[in-house]
């Protein structure tokens, strides 16, 4: 199913392929309106829904990605 998501991802793939997160348009914060409509949107059609924000050393989403993955213990079904 393809959405017009201005705010959020789709994952395609590794161990968070199916989920969604948000990817911040210039501008735009995890609180604006627009954002959480988005986020509730996607979650009430049964989607998960992932707020990653990188810290530190990590330099590219997929080492965020891969920290988060390790972090948390997260896998897909």
């Amino acid at each position: 199913m393809n959405f017009d998501l201005k705010h959020h991802q789709l994952i395609e793939d590794g161990s968070l392929a199916g989920c969604y997160i948000h990817q911040p348009a210039h501008g735009s914060q995890i609180d604006d309106k627009a954002v959480l409509a988005e986020r509730q949107m996607l979650e009430k059609m049964g989607h998960k829904v992932m707020q990653v924000q990188a810290k530190g050393t990590t330099t590219t989403f997929s080492e965020a990605m891969q920290k988060f993955t390790k972090k948390t213990g997260y896998q897909s079904n």
